[in-house]
């Protein structure tokens, strides 16, 4: 008899699929299980971490053994799916691609690597596996992994249309997309990537006044909620509209406003990019969840402290497992760098004013990272950081308990 084939989808309700037939999953905080370990494939996901996604920081004294009894009754309605307990925790052994969140950010990036018809393809692909706009939809009022990490997800699916219709227009579907971006400007009135592409469309489609409307509608909003006025592009791309030169591109302008999300795979280049980032930040927000190495953090924070930046960060409690490690910290603190620390689990991330975030591209990864350039996106992580940073404690005194 063949093995059945499970599929999960993240991208929606919370579901799976057993051969193309749905699956029951149980409450809503059993789904959260699974969504968790589905995020991770292939990944020893700790219980206590699973504790966290489905309760977050007001877990039942039970809490342990109901993700035993949950993870049971996961292991029963999915036998095939290669849930397995590790101690200290659970594995999901699955081929990432049966699960919709790898297999959308997979077509993305191959997208990113071609152009023309061949990533407008993939893109549709990739899109193609949202059902609905709310990812990690049914896990209950308000819980933990979906307000973690829906915010991004939703992100990335927007950044994904934003390249796709980036790619329509330079095919010369402008009046096909006009309606699209219409719809997707009043839902985010003060993205200015979306704006530039319906103004682009506007102006192909032989409608110049309307895409200068455009600007203007956008520019009176940012000035009014952000008291800044749009980006040079968007000012470069509404002079050449003014002066008649734009068919879908300005001849001689800026092209199409860079997507939202940017995907960095390479470790170097990550880093760089997080410096040229934080040079210019005047407040950032850092949480660390995994130890480097005491000469990786001594370049790392040397570099990053360059800069006139706030500093905030909290630390796991692991971070500071190595004496040269907690020394190095110790010293930024008191030099006026506030660190704090926690014993529970935390989701890595740096925030820059409250506008930029950088992120793990996927969990538990190694190297890449996803760099968002989206005001409301950085907000929702940086209260995330403020929860955290309001549970953790300070590092003086959870030095000394180290040191003991």
């Amino acid at each position: 008899m063949s093995r059945s084939v499970v599929d999960l989808h993240l991208l929606g309700p919370v579901a799976a699929t057993r051969d193309g037939a749905g699956v029951p999953l149980g409450p809503p905080k059993q789904r959260a299980v699974l969504a968790a370990l589905a995020m991770e494939p292939g990944r020893l996901i700790p219980t206590a971490d699973l504790v966290d996604a489905v309760w977050g920081d007001r877990p039942p004294a039970a809490a342990r053994k109901a993700v035993q009894v949950y993870v049971s009754q996961l292991r029963r309605a999915l036998p095939t799916a290669g849930l397995r307990g590790c101690p200290p925790g659970y594995v999901l052994d699955l081929d990432p691609e049966r699960v919709d969140v790898h297999r959308f950010r997979r077509l993305v990036g191959a997208a990113e690597q071609t152009g023309g018809e061949e990533a407008r393809e993939l893109l549709r692909q990739a899109l193609g596996l949202w059902r609905g706009s709310v990812p990690l939809a049914g896990l209950g009022e308000d819980a933990p992994l979906a307000r973690a990490l829906a915010p991004v997800l939703v992100e990335e699916r927007l950044s994904a249309v934003q390249r796709r219709l980036a790619l329509d227009l330079d095919a010369g579907h402008h009046r096909e997309v006009v309606g699209e971006l219409v719809a997707l400007t009043t839902a985010h009135p003060i993205r200015e990537s979306l704006v530039g592409l319906l103004m682009r469309a506007l102006a192909a489609a032989g409608r110049p006044a309307e895409a200068v409307a455009a600007y203007r509608r956008l520019d009176r909003r940012l000035r009014r909620e952000l008291g800044a006025g749009p980006g040079e592009e968007l000012r470069q791309l509404h002079h050449a509209l003014r002066g008649g030169g734009v068919a879908g591109r300005p001849a001689g302008g800026p092209a199409a406003p860079a997507p939202e999300v940017e995907r960095i795979d390479d470790r170097e280049a990550v880093a760089g990019r997080l410096w040229a980032l934080v040079r210019d930040a005047r407040e950032v927000l850092t949480v660390h969840r995994k130890p480097p190495s005491p000469g990786e953090l001594a370049r790392y924070l040397r570099r990053l402290r360059r800069g006139d930046a706030r500093w905030r960060t909290v630390v796991h409690r692991s971070v500071l497992s190595r004496a040269a490690q907690l020394a190095y910290s110790l010293r930024l603190h008191r030099a006026g760098d506030r660190h704090r620390v926690t014993d529970r689990p935390v989701r890595q991330m740096v925030i820059l004013d409250r506008r930029i975030a950088v992120v793990p591209a996927a969990a538990g990864a190694e190297a890449g990272a996803l760099v968002i350039r989206n005001p409301g996106v950085a907000a929702t992580l940086a209260d995330l950081f403020e929860h955290t940073w309001a549970a953790a404690v300070d590092l003086e005194p959870a030095a000394l308990g180290l040191l003991r």
